[in-house]
């Protein structure tokens, strides 16, 4: 803290896997660092989860000991929201080693300490980033010609189905379009633990970060 450096630089070099690289979030209205594509993935995730108020990269280097030796761990993301802190490691699944476990349960000890929750991101739902790339994609609108925003956001008030709030507005194929516009720019929210269709529940972004 003292000498403001980052806990592990980011690298590159031609004969590694990942690539470092820089992830912006609408959320925090800045460019967050990110080591491999799972970690810009985690990040868009949390783009659009309703609440986040700060994503810290590389947040604290933990020291530990463990079968008499001692070992040291950086986890990924610290993610601040309004409901609390998220420590978060990211690793994917078919590379998680037996030292990687002793990494993840020390980093939960920590987690608990702070009053933080945790988690280890080692695989996606396979339809999960095909919402999240219709929501956002640069295809996206830039202008309402017909007004439709403030009606279909009128209309999710109480929480509408996303096929129900396209029909009703008499301009379906149009109101779908503004939809995903909306939900880009995150004035509705979904659930994405399931798939994006037309009987997915729709509500307003306060309540959907809920």
């Amino acid at each position: 803290m003292l000498t403001s450096d980052p806990m592990r630089h980011f690298t590159w070099r031609r004969d590694q896997r990942h690539r470092p690289g820089l992830q912006f979030l609408t959320s925090t209205g800045r460019h967050h660092g990110a080591e491999s594509l799972e970690e810009s993935r985690v990040l868009l995730t949390l783009d659009f989860a309703g609440d986040v108020v700060d994503v810290v990269s590389q947040p604290l280097k933990i020291s530990f000991a463990t079968c008499g030796k001692r070992r040291s761990h950086t986890p990924d993301y610290l993610a601040v929201t309004r409901g609390g802190g998220w420590l978060i490691d990211v690793r994917p699944e078919p590379l998680i080693k037996e030292s990687d476990r002793e990494s993840f349960a020390a980093a939960a000890e920590v987690a608990v300490a702070c009053g933080w929750r945790y988690a280890v991101a080692v695989r996606w739902r396979e339809h999960a980033f095909a919402g999240l790339d219709a929501m956002a994609s640069r295809r996206r609108l830039r202008s309402d010609p017909l007004g439709l925003r403030p009606v279909l956001l009128a209309e999710a008030g109480g929480g509408r189905r996303f096929g129900e709030l396209a029909a009703a507005t008499g301009c379906e194929p149009v109101a779908r379009a503004q939809l995903l516009h909306l939900l880009w720019s995150r004035q509705l929210g979904v659930d994405l633990a399931h798939p994006l269709q037309d009987r997915s529940l729709v509500l307003p972004a306060n309540e959907a970060g809920r």
